[in-house]
């Protein structure tokens, strides 16, 4: 199957957000390339994200004062500059939900957004008022995407979903889980064909996914957005100090080991986009730069990880 596909198309939306302000924090490669895109598997009219998103965990946790907020701000400005789309938050991340949809709204940035959440309720009562929370903190009248947070009462919850699905306020749905032992769970939720996306983690050092669950994604045509591509942040913070690898700029343009990480995993056939953390603008601005540029074949996948293994 061919993922490369066509272009993210942004132009008006840039000049909404005001992305010329923000040309110098984003690479050079970003300015005049597009980032690479796949399609959902189970959209009915060939929608398509971009392979790098915002996941918004721990980032986005708090308000904080102006100066702060301002910062979220500038972060999810250069998420969109540099063709990304998806946004991803859950009610069980304290503020994140209700920042992110007083920025996006603030940005009028709703129609180039795809927004991802989730629930982690007991119950349907408890299920039923969480969603309508999500809406009401995120500004919305239809999410694009909604999982059962951590497969919680996921036998409870995915028929309430199915039923907001069925009534347009959900476009997709799907289930996560963010314990790499207890991820091989969603294959039992992938198996019914009910559900539309999948998260997990996955990097150069969780590679479990690898044996089941991305290639049960693939063959199920269910979406694939991978958490914590850095792993728990130690990656990155192992090559402190150490130049990027030459071969990796000069046959994958990596110019951070934050790209290397993100392209091994983004490079994966199964994965739909990867949603790296982060409440730093000029990472965030680095992190698109991942979707830019050849991607690695399985020789340079292979020899990305085993930079960390070496380290």
């Amino acid at each position: 199957m061919n993922y490369r596909g066509r272009a993210v198309r942004r132009g008006e939306f840039l000049k909404l957000v005001g992305a010329a302000a923000l040309m110098g924090a984003v690479p050079a490669q970003a300015q005049t390339k597009e980032m690479l895109s796949r399609p959902i598997p189970k959209s009915g009219n060939g929608e398509r994200l971009p392979v790098i998103g915002l996941g918004t965990y721990g980032a986005f946790r708090e308000r904080g004062d102006a100066a702060a907020m301002d910062k979220k701000t500038q972060v999810v400005r250069a998420l969109f500059a540099g063709g990304g789309k998806v946004i991803d938050t859950a009610e069980a991340y304290d503020e994140s939900e209700a920042l992110c949809g007083e920025i996006i709204e603030t940005l009028g940035a709703r129609p180039n957004t795809f927004i991802s959440t989730k629930i982690w309720q007991t119950g349907k009562e408890n299920g039923r008022a969480s969603i309508e929370n999500a809406f009401k903190a995120l500004r919305v009248e239809t999410i694009d995407l909604m999982h059962v947070h951590n497969m919680v009462d996921a036998a409870v919850h995915l028929p309430i979903l199915e039923d907001y699905k069925a009534q347009g306020r959900f476009r997709y749905i799907g289930m996560s889980h963010s314990t790499p032992g207890a991820q091989d769970g969603l294959t039992e939720w992938m198996a019914t064909d009910k559900l539309d996306f999948v998260e997990f983690n996955y990097s150069v050092d969780v590679r479990g996914p690898e044996q089941r669950l991305l290639p049960m994604a693939a063959d199920k045509g269910v979406g694939v957005l991978v958490a914590m591509p850095f792993g728990s942040g130690g990656l990155i913070r192992a090559m402190k100090g150490r130049d990027v690898p030459e071969w990796a700029r000069e046959e994958l343009g990596c110019t951070s080991y934050a790209q290397m990480l993100l392209k091994f995993v983004v490079s994966h056939p199964a994965v739909t986009a990867a949603i790296p953390r982060t409440s730093n603008p000029r990472h965030m601005s680095d992190n698109v730069g991942a979707g830019l540029g050849p991607m690695p074949n399985t020789k340079q996948r292979e020899r990305l990880a085993a930079v960390w293994e070496n380290a």
